[in-house]
């Protein structure tokens, strides 16, 4: 039996990751987010550099390696399964919030979970990354819209949806809201179960 869970989904420099956070904090449930990447590394056996830098990419294609006699899949594939059943895992055994770009799409036949995505305009995030995230590109809007890109073609690889459509979530908010005013929003729909 599914518990009670959040997923939520962001645009790069969005404030995504912080809102979680609060929420988390307010509802005291627990908050997944880099540690689902970190039980995909430790369980395939990897290094969680090189796991975290293949889960935000999509696989280079149908190459598979032969092994052992057997096909084995691209290890972004490999990745993107295990993060699945730990995903799976943790929202069947746990109330909590995950922060994963597929979460909503790898959570679809659950009951009880509340999708959000967080965005915001160009500029607001701009000025999070430089500001708020403290970092250092040449050119910081390059580098976001690059971002964003990345997760885009992501999710639409490994999910039959399109990456950051209304339709695939129960709610979408502009963090220029506040991030204190956003995490109240998706709080007060978790405690009233109105989703």
């Amino acid at each position: 039996m599914s518990k009670k869970v959040i997923t939520i989904a962001r645009e790069y420099g969005s404030g995504g990751r912080l809102i979680a956070q609060k929420v988390a904090e307010k509802l005291g449930i627990v908050y997944y987010d880099n540690e689902v990447i970190d039980l995909a590394a430790k369980e395939m056996g990897f290094d969680v550099d090189v796991i975290r830098k293949v889960s935000e990419e999509k696989s280079s294609g149908f190459m598979y390696s032969l092994s052992s006699s057997a096909f084995t899949l691209p290890l972004n594939d490999q990745v993107y399964t295990m993060q699945s059943k730990i995903i799976r895992h943790l929202a069947s055994y746990d109330a909590c919030i995950i922060v994963s770009g597929c979460a909503d799409y790898i959570l679809e036949d659950f009951d009880n979970v509340l999708k959000v995505f967080i965005h915001a305009p160009l500029e607001s995030r701009i000025r999070r990354v430089k500001e708020d995230y403290k970092e250092n590109h040449s050119d910081l809007k390059k580098y976001v819209v690059k971002k964003d890109k990345t997760r885009s073609n992501y999710y639409n690889y490994y999910t039959t949806k399109k990456w950051g459509q209304l339709k695939n979530f129960d709610l979408t908010i502009n963090s220029d809201l506040g991030i204190n005013e956003a995490a109240d929003i998706i709080s007060k729909l978790y405690l009233e179960g109105k989703f």
